[in-house]
């Protein structure tokens, strides 16, 4: 067995798992994945054949929302309406989902009461310290019982006008982030910046915001831990990823995106992927990786098609690079896959 194979064994086992994966889509993702083999894999790695998928131990009744079914209807509305008109709504749906997994009920109260007043909520993740933990700057700091919130985010959806936000923020000598809910009074103390050209027809702007509050723990996201942190992922991402499959077929109805055969192939493949994801009713040991290589293989499509010339406006090919690395770039989908699997091998 080639080394590319093996490397593509980490993404294409998973999809397969689900249904196969067409011949054209298995060789861009093999290319991906050997691509991102980084120096440790290279060193370290044993360079066998993985081994089969093993029935999960343990499974699970993964929880349904009432918002994914207006998701999914604004999903069915972007393969004929496009993207631009709806990103803000989904996203807004993504977030209320999250809120109902790691909220108690006082806060989600909270959050009703302020939406009710027009104050939106943002969600900020990126930091520019990377993607390592340790190094971010954002960091919830304890002194004598004293809770500060010291705030550098970066790249945030519509960071630069924030009514509430979802901080995710590192804490000394804890290996996993904490969230927190900032009040609009206290997000409006942050600074606040526009960053880059905004992208989808001028509909989606991003920002930066930095700054030092003092916070509660009443503040803190807590219900649920980690757990459901994965499985919001195991719900949103594959609806995010059906509505960007559905935004490229329309841009293909606009004459803005030219697809092969192949391409068209791939494109309904991970509309099928999608949708035995989204209806799946069991959450298991399997479920986050195969929502990660769904990403994964999302990107990597995303990529040919802007890389091999296919799309036609600057603009458009800058939206769908944008989109290859929002919920996931495919070496943080990759590498979660790979740590997570290297060791189970024939």
């Amino acid at each position: 067995m080639e080394i590319q194979s093996i490397a593509g064994g980490f993404v294409v086992t998973q999809l397969s798992s689900v249904s196969p994966v067409p011949a054209s889509l298995q060789d861009l993702l093999e290319k991906a994945c050997i691509r991102l083999f980084d120096a440790s894999m290279i060193i370290e790695d044993p360079l066998t054949a993985l081994a089969p998928l093993r029935e999960p131990s343990v499974k699970q009744p993964l929880e349904q929302f009432e918002q994914t079914f207006v998701i999914d209807q604004i999903i069915d509305r972007v393969r004929d309406e496009g993207l631009a008109d709806h990103f803000h709504e989904m996203i807004g749906l993504f977030g209320s989902i999250m809120m109902s997994l790691t909220a108690t009920e006082e806060q989600l109260a909270q959050v009703n009461s302020w939406v009710e007043q027009g104050i939106f909520g943002h969600f900020l993740m990126t930091d520019p310290g990377g993607p390592s933990l340790q190094s971010w700057k954002t960091e919830l700091q304890d002194t004598d019982g004293a809770l500060r919130l010291n705030v550098n985010k970066i790249h945030g959806i519509e960071a630069q006008k924030l009514g509430f936000a979802m901080v995710v923020a590192k804490q000394a000598a804890r290996p996993f982030p904490i969230t927190l809910m900032l009040p609009p009074e206290l997000c409006s103390e942050l600074k606040q910046s526009s960053i880059g050209e905004a992208f989808l027809d001028g509909k989606l702007q991003l920002g930066n915001c930095r700054g030092s509050v003092p916070v509660t723990k009443e503040m803190l996201l807590s219900k649920g831990g980690l757990g459901s942190v994965n499985r919001f992922l195991t719900l949103v991402r594959p609806r995010f990823v059906k509505s960007l499959m559905h935004f490229v077929l329309w841009l293909k109805d606009q004459g803005e995106v030219e697809l092969s055969v192949a391409d068209q192939e791939s494109i309904e493949y991970l509309i099928y992927l999608c949708n035995e994801q989204t209806s799946a009713t069991i959450f298991s040991m399997h479920s986050v990786n195969r929502v990660l290589a769904t990403k994964f293989a999302s990107n990597e499509l995303l990529l040919h098609l802007v890389s091999s010339g296919k799309v036609k406006s600057k603009s458009r090919q800058r939206d769908l690079l944008a989109f290859t690395k929002m919920e996931g770039s495919s070496y943080r989908c990759f590498f979660e896959i790979y740590s997570k699997s290297k060791g189970h091998r024939l």
